[in-house]
C-alpha cells in the first residue's frame, strides 16, 4: 500500500496527474483544488521542485488506483464520504473539489442536501443519503473544521422558527458572524422562549459586544 508520493511533477490533467518518483511514473487521481495546489508551482520549475502528496491507495478487481490529496484531512474526509452506498471514489472527489472542507462540514450538520445536489452526478436522493448518513461524522471525527458545529446545527432547529431567523438576519445585516449571531440566539431564545423580537436583538447586541460568544 502507498501511503505517500514524494516527486517530480510530470504532468497535470483535469482530475489527475503523473508524478515522476525516482523515474518511475504513478498516476494520482486529485480533486481539482489539490490538481490547482500543483498548478501553483510554475511549470517550467516541475522538474526542478520536488511535491509530496498523501496517497489513499484503492485496490479493485482489475486495478490498483492512486488518489493523492494536499492535506491529510481531505484523505479523511475521502473514506468519510465512499462509506456512503453510491457515493463512490470520483463522485468523493468531485465533493472534496466542490466544497471547502468547512463548508462541507456546514453542509452537513445543517442537512442542506440542495448543495450537494448541485455537484454533477449527484441527484436529490444520493444527497439526501449522504447527510443522514455522515450528519454525525465531524463529531465522530473529532475534526477542529474552525466553527462550532452545535451553532450551526442550531440553525436547522430555527428552521420554522421567524422570530429566531428575523434576528439572524438583522444582527447579520449589522455585521456579526452567523455562527456567533446563532450561538447567542439560541442561549437567549432558550433563556425565555416568549422574548420578543426587537428585546431579542437588543439583547443580543449586548451580549454579542462582551464578545462572550
Amino acid at each position: 500500500m502507498i501511503g505517500r508520493l514524494r516527486g517530480f511533477i510530470d504532468s497535470i490533467n483535469e482530475d489527475k496527474c503523473i508524478i515522476d518518483v525516482n523515474g518511475v511514473g504513478y498516476v494520482v487521481f486529485l480533486s481539482n483544488k489539490t490538481a490547482d495546489f500543483l498548478k501553483q508551482l510554475p511549470k517550467e520549475n516541475w522538474r526542478e521542485k520536488e511535491v509530496s502528496l498523501i496517497i489513499e491507495t484503492v485496490v479493485k478487481e482489475d486495478a490498483i488506483e492512486l488518489y493523492g490529496f494536499a492535506r491529510e484531512i481531505e484523505k479523511i474526509w475521502f473514506a468519510e464520504l465512499t462509506k456512503v452506498q453510491g457515493v463512490g471514489n470520483k463522485v468523493a472527489l468531485k465533493i472534496l473539489g466542490f466544497f471547502a472542507i468547512e463548508d462541507l462540514v456546514k453542509a452537513l450538520v445543517q442537512g442542506d442536501e440542495k448543495s450537494f445536489s448541485k455537484i454533477s452526478g449527484i441527484g436529490p436522493k444520493l444527497a439526501g443519503r449522504i447527510v443522514t448518513e455522515l450528519k454525525d461524522s465531524p463529531k465522530k471525527l473529532g475534526i477542529d473544521v474552525g466553527f462550532d458545529i452545535s451553532a450551526a446545527q442550531s440553525l436547522n432547529k430555527f428552521d420554522d422558527n421567524h422570530l429566531a431567523k428575523d434576528a439572524l438576519s438583522a444582527l447579520e445585516n449589522l455585521g456579526y458572524r452567523k455562527h456567533d449571531c446563532l450561538k447567542v440566539i439560541n442561549f437567549l431564545i432558550g433563556d425565555n422562549e416568549k422574548i420578543t423580537l426587537e428585546n431579542l436583538i437588543t439583547s443580543a447586541l449586548r451580549e454579542l459586544s462582551k464578545n462572550k460568544f
